[in-house]
């Protein structure tokens, strides 16, 4: 992704470069447009006043002279043998004129911004010129009456346009012209080349013709094949405008470039920085998920010893139940002494609490790994959430804790696992009231949800509460919010996490809302129709779980393991026949 980020970076520099580069031609063009259309608009001016004020008067000496001389070079006579024919005489008397022609021409353009001025003949030779510091030759008839006379500069066809009659010219840099001050120098100069057409009417001046080329194509001299007498070149000098728009010009390109180049270059240090980031990210997101694999198999580890440890402690805690109850019950004669009467049943009680203890572990454990497994039936949900209330009710009272109920008159009747769901409401019973202080209430409510007829139960306690950030720390599997070792309250800190893994593995949903002080909120929702994993122990017609098979060796001085689905016998009954077996032995 990055190296295209930098290809793409590359490619777009290099167009925009070139772009730059073609939209400065562009604007030097155009520049160049305006500049000369600014300095013909001033030529037009002063070329018409030329006209008027010099050229009037030396107009019909000029004319005559250059028809003479248009008609020696017409003969092919060398120029040298033109003294001896008729006609020679003539022409240098016109020409005589040439050098007050050319002060007068001087004079004029001299308070002017005009570099230098030269008039054309029609056929393209070199009349006169003159510049800011002097009058230039020639403005005699040596250079005129030679093998190559000066003439015009053809090759950018601007002569040949005004000789059709439209005034034309353009922007000529690297132009040698004298100063004032008569140094010579290159610079950039504006020529114009404005034709003087021939006026039939000896009454008025000749004209200009400015742009024959309007729309209303009007204008003296505008009309078919117009007649030009004469040519008149005018250079302006632009050398400080031309090098200000120069500098401008490069300017903008180089402010653009170099812009350009900045965004590019924070585009590509950005686009390092994020690559390196990324690796470093990825780097870290693949060691935190070797982490987390590590701390998954450990967790599996310790799920799985567990297991195998509430199994084996199970065993002989069915023993420890089975032998106390049975000693407690008196099956086999009285007891005697009353302390010992005393004992066996906190023998009992405590085996009991242990073992409910370790069926907690276990069933966590299953959970875990994914391994609980549904016993689905249709089951009236009200009559085993009142149930549950009935069997917390004397530890209710025990603690002074009022237990509510906003339960409705009918049934709510869903297909979910019995058992499940009692010890859900069991455990969160148990919960409040043992987080309840005395004189609290715990409201049990329940209702239908009208979208997809499903069940919701609330359980609401008046109890101490729960902190909002302490809630994840509740939540978790052997999480205390009282995590001290001389903590109020009992408990492995499974309650909440089986009950929430209960609820999910039935397809519903466990939601929790605390506030320390005020008491803790359970809502758990719980579908029409469970879709949990079914278990292969039960009977499709009957839903009655299969007993789990014993050990035919019944000398053994132990008792089988009882699991929590329903079992064959009693543990009761298992020591009795236990006892009898070892008694006949």
């Amino acid at each position: 992704m990055f190296s295209y980020i930098r290809w793409v970076s590359a490619v777009s520099f290099l167009l925009v470069m070139l772009a730059v580069f073609f939209f400065g031609r562009e604007l030097r063009e155009v520049a160049s447009q305006d500049l000369t259309a600014v300095a013909n608009n001033s030529n037009a001016s002063l070329a018409q006043g030329f006209i008027n004020t010099t050229w009037k008067n030396y107009r019909t000496q000029m004319h005559a002279g250059m028809e003479w001389y248009n008609k020696f070079r017409a003969s092919g006579v060398p120029y040298d043998q033109w003294k001896n024919y008729h006609g020679y005489s003539e022409m240098m008397n016109d020409f005589s004129v040439l050098d007050a022609f050319s002060r007068d021409v001087f004079k004029y353009f001299e308070d002017t911004p005009i570099v230098e001025a030269t008039i054309y003949s029609a056929g393209g030779i070199r009349i006169l010129s003159v510049n800011q510091s002097s009058a230039l030759s020639p403005q005699n008839t040596e250079g005129m009456f030679s093998t190559s006379p000066p003439q015009a500069e053809r090759k950018d066809g601007a002569f040949d346009k005004a000789i059709a009659g439209t005034m034309s010219g353009g922007v000529v840099e690297n132009q040698a012209f004298v100063r004032p001050d008569g140094v010579a120098i290159r610079g950039t100069l504006v020529k114009a080349l404005v034709p003087i057409l021939e006026n039939k009417d000896s009454q008025f001046s000749p004209a200009v013709v400015v742009n024959c080329k309007s729309p209303d194509k009007t204008g003296p001299g505008c009309g078919s094949a117009p007649s030009v007498e004469a040519v008149l070149e005018i250079r302006y000098d632009v050398t400080a405008q031309w090098s200000r728009l120069d500098m401008l010009q490069h300017i903008g390109m180089f402010a653009v470039m170099g812009l350009f180049s900045v965004i590019i270059l924070l585009l590509l240090f950005t686009s390092g920085r994020a690559e390196s980031i990324i690796a470093k990210q990825h780097e870290a997101n693949v060691e935190l998920a070797a982490q987390a694999a590590n701390a998954q198999a450990e967790n599996r580890d310790k799920s799985q010893f567990l297991a195998n440890i509430s199994h084996e402690l199970r065993t002989p805690l069915n023993a420890i139940i089975g032998f106390s109850e049975f000693i407690k019950s008196e099956r086999s004669g009285k007891i005697g002494n009353e302390k010992y009467a005393e004992y066996i049943r906190d023998i009992h009680n405590s085996g009991v609490h242990l073992l409910s203890l370790i069926n907690d572990i276990l069933d966590y454990s299953k959970a875990e790994a994914d391994k609980l497994e549904l016993e689905i039936s249709e089951v009236d949900a009200t009559k085993a959430v009142k149930n549950s209330m009935r069997l917390v009710s004397p530890r209710a009272e025990s603690a002074q804790v009022q237990i509510l109920e906003e339960i409705p008159r009918e049934h709510f009747i869903i297909h979910t696992d019995p058992k499940k769901l009692k010890q859900v409401m069991l455990n969160l019973l148990s919960n409040a009231v043992k987080f309840t202080p005395s004189g609290g209430s715990v409201t049990v409510t329940m209702w239908q949800n009208v979208v997809d007829g499903g069940l919701s139960i609330e359980v609401k306690d008046t109890g101490i509460g729960i902190a909002p950030k302490d809630i994840s720390r509740a939540m978790a599997p052997f999480g205390q919010v009282d995590n001290t070792l001389s903590r109020k309250y009992e408990g492995t800190g499974l309650g909440l996490p089986l009950t929430r893994k209960f609820v999910e593995i039935m397809g519903g949903i466990f939601a929790i809302a605390s506030e320390v002080g005020k008491g803790t909120t359970i809502t758990v929702s719980l579908p029409k129709e469970s879709k949990g994993r079914i278990a292969k122990n039960i009977d499709a017609e009957t839903q009655v779980v299969k007993p789990v098979p014993t050990p035919t060796n019944t000398n053994a001085a132990s008792i089988n393991m009882v699991e929590k689905t329903v079992p064959e016998k009693t543990v009761i009954e298992q020591a009795a026949a236990l006892a009898s077996s070892t008694g006949n032995a």
